[in-house]
């Protein structure tokens, strides 16, 4: 058995490096993720995410899926409406600010085009008239960022009919 530390470099200019580190560690195992127990009954939904910003997609997308749900992403308005023309969704959630077509104005023109699944609107906006006018624009629900995974639980919770639409 080895005690000690022990490390390394490796590497040449423009080629980059290779660090090494060895440590006298007892051997362990990886905790397991801790997820949202799934209940009874429990639906797993088609979800479209449009969030522009990559890394708070990706964690959407995660709480999302480790809750057992299917998500498409995308990255602005257009994205989401051609996503729309090819595929069906349980629930779309939209962020509100969204470069070219912001989010009231992709959910007024989903609703126009007869889009009847739930909208969810996510936003880091501040202000109170912030929910009024999502509610003005057709969304059936409204989060502030941060969000965690019990706040997106219970937010499709109360906005899914209880027995998914026939298809």
């Amino acid at each position: 058995m080895k005690v000690g530390c022990d490390s390394g470099v490796e590497g040449a200019r423009g080629r980059g490096a290779t660090f090494r580190v060895e440590l006298p560690l007892p051997a362990g195992s990886v905790p397991a993720v801790a997820e949202r127990p799934v209940r009874a009954g429990q639906r797993s939904l088609d979800l479209l995410l449009v969030e522009d910003d990559p890394t708070v997609a990706e964690v959407i997308a995660s709480l999302l899926r480790a809750q057992g749900h299917r998500v498409a992403h995308a990255a602005h308005g257009l994205a989401a409406l051609a996503d729309v023309a090819v595929a069906r969704f349980d629930l779309a959630l939209l962020d509100l600010d969204l470069p070219g077509l912001d989010g009231l104005s992709l959910a007024r023109q989903l609703r126009a085009q007869g889009f009847t699944p739930p909208l969810l609107a996510i936003t880091s906006r501040p202000d109170a008239e912030a929910e009024q006018a999502a509610r003005e624009a057709g969304f059936d629900g409204f989060l502030r960022k941060p969000v965690t995974g019990e706040m997106l639980a219970a937010a499709i919770d109360a906005v899914l009919p209880e027995e998914p639409a026939a298809v």
